[in-house]
């Protein structure tokens, strides 16, 4: 059955599978979200205004795969100018990208915005699901009654909390996507089976996108342009941008094909010292940052390059070096830097400055300009694709025993000798040498040869993992 739906919703491009979670500040939206998603996905916190750009995820239900959007509180009035652009990021999103709206409330708060909302979003004419959170017992099913002058149809209580009325919600969604899909779905019923039961025995959908996708991490301090390029590359306000640090905290992914290549871009938060993290929230929007590092191929160290090469870049760049992550490094502002700097000059001053980068791209960009944007993507994707490539045996061995002959040096009173050289792995590419002393090799002498190697195959962009071990007796 999953495969079925997956193919009809491919082929038809069945509408209602959009759907957007709204509501005031603090009823349980990012809640309800990571527990439909399946996971602790958005950052979950009593401070009002937590999450602020939108969150979106891929669940599926009876087989049937939905968009779901986690969205900002909505503020009737603020003064703050972040809160009147996550009220704005939101309505947005209810109008124009869902199809089906939950608007949430607390069952123990009504308050005179819900129904000011609610009036808002009917006009969208897109089916609403009045969802009265936090109905955490029994006694409190009567508090539910309070809600029927709101004049939504659909209502349901739930407790996100405790995973109380969440198949329930999802069979509301699913009458909600089958009554708008009846005849697309039949039409398209007796032509895909046949296929569809030919193909059961391949990977499923996620596997396979697992995969294929390519996931590149936007990563720096914070303000230094890590939004406004996710925003550049998809065409749209996906992120919401602001002078204010530390705007972003939920890691923002975004899916797209670019070039023939499905990328998955991260836009993560800014990542600063620990003394200058000033809050629980903040902690976790740092600590997801790093987990974004984590589950990347491959990292954008956004800088600014009127800043210069600060410690705190430094730190980062080390954070991922040590995860063995790709990374390109890209000179935001290029276009309004000080008049006399060149390309050449900046350069020489990353490495000089940093000279454990030195095998990175550098990439001169105006995070705004859609060019440029698109130009530091096709490096990082290139950079990805290196780090998956596979060698035989017999070439890795060439070239080894190759740079050993240009130079030669001694191990125990011997000459140095490599017997063979093997792939052990890729992303990150990973390398066996079998020697007679790797026990004696100084790191002069290895990092000459994991030049040597990059050189010939190209691995600019990456770390290569070098294992240098003795040839046993079977071997010799």
């Amino acid at each position: 059955m999953l495969s079925y739906f997956i193919s009809i919703n491919k082929k038809v491009k069945l509408i209602m599978k959009n759907i957007a979670i709204l509501g005031r500040p603090n009823v349980g939206k990012s809640t309800l979200f990571n527990r439909l998603v399946g996971r602790r996905k958005s950052i979950v916190d009593s401070t009002a205004g937590v999450t602020r750009d939108i969150s979106v995820e891929k669940i599926y239900i009876d087989g049937i795969e939905f968009n779901i959007f986690d969205t900002g509180g909505l503020l009737d009035t603020s003064e703050d100018i972040l809160n009147e652009k996550v009220r704005e990021k939101t309505l947005k999103t209810a109008t124009e990208e869902s199809d089906i709206l939950l608007f949430l409330v607390d069952a123990h708060q009504s308050h005179p915005d819900d129904r000011h909302f609610i009036n808002a979003i009917r006009k969208t004419n897109k089916p609403i699901i009045l969802v009265i959170n936090k109905i955490d017992a029994d006694s409190h099913n009567q508090l539910i009654n309070e809600f029927y002058s709101l004049g939504i149809k659909e209502m349901i209580g739930i407790s996100a909390e405790h995973n109380n009325g969440i198949d329930d919600l999802k069979e509301k969604i699913l009458n909600i996507y089958k009554s708008h899909n009846k005849n697309n779905l039949k039409k398209e019923f007796k032509k895909e089976t046949k296929k569809i039961i030919e193909n059961s025995e391949n990977k499923n959908l996620e596997e396979i996108e697992k995969e294929n996708k390519i996931n590149i991490a936007i990563v720096g301090k914070p303000n230094a342009g890590k939004s406004t390029l996710l925003n550049t590359l998809i065409g749209k306000e996906r992120s919401i941008v602001s002078n204010i640090a530390g705007t972003t905290r939920d890691p923002i992914d975004e899916t797209f094909d670019f070039n023939g290549d499905t990328i998955c871009l991260i836009d993560t938060a800014g990542i600063r010292k620990k003394k200058n993290v000033n809050s629980d929230i903040e902690y976790y929007s740092v600590n997801r940052a790093i987990k974004s590092i984590e589950a990347s191929d491959v990292c954008i160290l956004m800088l600014d390059v009127f800043e210069g090469l600060t410690e705190q870049d430094k730190t980062i760049a080390n954070l991922i070096i040590e995860r063995k992550k790709g990374i390109v490094i890209a000179a935001n502002k290029w276009d309004i830097r000080e008049k006399g700097i060149t390309w050449n000059d900046y350069q020489n001053y990353m490495k000089e400055t940093f000279p454990v980068l030195n095998y990175v791209f550098y990439a001169k960009v105006s995070a705004t300009r859609k060019k440029d944007a698109e130009k530091l993507l096709s490096l990082a994707i290139r950079v990805a694709k290196t780090r998956k490539q596979k060698f035989e045996t017999h070439s890795l061995t060439e070239t080894f025993v190759r740079a050993t002959r240009e130079y030669t040096i001694t191990a125990g009173g011997n000459p140095f000798k490599i017997f063979y050289a093997t792939q052990t792995g890729i992303n990150p590419p990973a390398f066996a040498i079998f020697c007679n002393h790797p026990q004696k090799l100084n790191s002069h002498y290895k990092r000459y040869l994991e030049n040597k190697f990059r050189e010939i195959f190209d691995f600019r962009g990456t770390p290569i993992i070098l294992n240098f071990k003795k040839r046993s007796k079977k071997e010799s």
